[in-house]
């Protein structure tokens, strides 16, 4: 029965312990400070028994109480005594509550005086200038704490947002009075404040972050190869292979021709010679950035890549831009005619992509299952010529 009472009583609660109440409470204070609601006096709900089968430890623990507490320290949690008769302990003043009186006192005992302080006038700046973005503090107050060091940063370039929308200058080109690497550094807040604070220069529809704002960036590069020289001359270009940004290459005179996209860079050189038929390369899974080469709806387009499940994610996602997509060389015969020619996969566990015909998908299934890859470049050329001269 003593062995039982001795680990039921347990031993009062501590300064430490007090802490991390308080740090759980810290968030909660931020909402009602934004909210303008009170907040103190805040008692902290704690355990207030002591372990009557340890007389001394039990003494202990009230002096250290007392110790930490404003009492002594002049700051911090207030303990609130009360005289009663004890069993065990007599009659003595015993912790009735615990709590924090002051905003100041809650604050100094967590060693947060200059953070709030940062961050409270990072909310009065913020709301002063930009009061849209008043529903955005309220839930982000950490991230706002987190970058309120860079506030003066920040408030630069959305000043300059706001009177220069959608500015088709590079970022690091900006007149602003911070380093170039500023907003590359900041692009996750600014994002969040640009929406808000200026939603009519913002494109939705777009990701990327660039493009989102109207900035210009280093564009990816295509290599594009003339496969008839006829068409070459019809677009009046002197060089039978480039390479071209997407936004020029969307301005290229395109009529009437077919594109043939390939993976590798060495397999577009050695690509036949074809009416009509325009050949790019090297783009990986940056395929999804043709979307804004408009022309490519309206062209008879052709996909080959690896014959593995990453080459099947790329085509998927070239087909979600261009649905009437053909693949070449991308089903399961080929894998099976080119098995001795297969080498190991990434081992990537991956969903079926969606966007794949019956033989496209027995393929990945198989590649996928048995962590196979036939690289594009290992396929010989005779197969490319039969298979293009059955699409002529």
């Amino acid at each position: 029965m003593t062995q039982k009472r001795a680990t039921d009583d347990s031993t009062m609660i501590q300064p430490e312990t007090l802490r991390r109440k308080a740090e759980n409470l810290y968030a909660e204070f931020l909402c009602a400070w934004l909210e303008g609601e009170s907040f103190f006096p805040r008692t902290i709900p704690a355990d207030r028994r002591l372990n009557a089968s340890d007389h001394a430890g039990a003494i202990a623990s009230l002096q250290r109480l007392r110790d930490g507490s404003k009492e002594v320290r002049g700051f911090g949690y207030s303990i609130e005594w009360r005289e009663r008769n004890s069993r065990d302990f007599g009659r003595n003043p015993f912790p009735d509550r615990f709590f924090f009186e002051t905003q100041d006192d809650f604050l100094r005992f967590l060693g947060k005086q200059t953070e709030f302080m940062t961050f409270a006038d990072a909310v009065m700046r913020l709301r002063a200038e930009f009061p849209m973005l008043n529903g955005w503090i309220r839930s982000h107050r950490q991230l706002l704490i987190e970058v309120a060091p860079s506030l003066d940063g920040l408030l630069h370039v959305l000043r300059y947002f706001r009177a220069n929308p959608r500015p088709n200058r590079f970022a690091r080109e900006l007149p602003l009075p911070v380093d170039t690497k500023f907003i590359e550094r900041h692009e996750r807040v600014l994002r969040e404040w640009l929406d808000l604070a200026v939603p009519e220069s913002v494109h939705c529809h777009e990701t990327h972050f660039a493009r989102r704002y109207g900035l210009l960036y280093p564009e990816i590069h295509v290599v594009v190869r003339f496969l008839d020289t006829q068409l070459q001359r019809e677009m009046n270009c002197p060089w039978p292979e480039l390479s071209l940004p997407i936004s020029a290459l969307a301005k290229l005179p395109v009529y009437s021709s077919e594109v043939i996209i390939v993976e590798n860079k060495v397999t577009l050189l050695a690509l036949p010679q074809r009416s009509r038929t325009l050949g790019l390369g090297a783009l990986g899974r940056a395929v999804s950035e043709l979307r804004y080469i408009r022309w490519l709806a309206t062209t008879q387009i052709t996909y080959w890549g690896d014959l593995d499940i990453e080459g099947f994610e790329i085509l998927s996602a070239l087909r979600a831009e261009f649905p009437h997509v053909k693949s070449l060389l991308m089903d399961e015969a080929t894998l099976i005619r080119h098995q001795s020619l297969a080498g190991p996969g990434t081992g990537r566990q991956l969903a079926q992509p969606p966007h794949l015909t019956s033989d496209e998908r027995f393929a990945f299934e198989r590649c996928l299952q048995e962590n196979i890859r036939v690289e594009q470049e290992r396929i010989p050329l005779d197969d490319l010529l039969q298979n293009l001269a059955c699409r002529s």
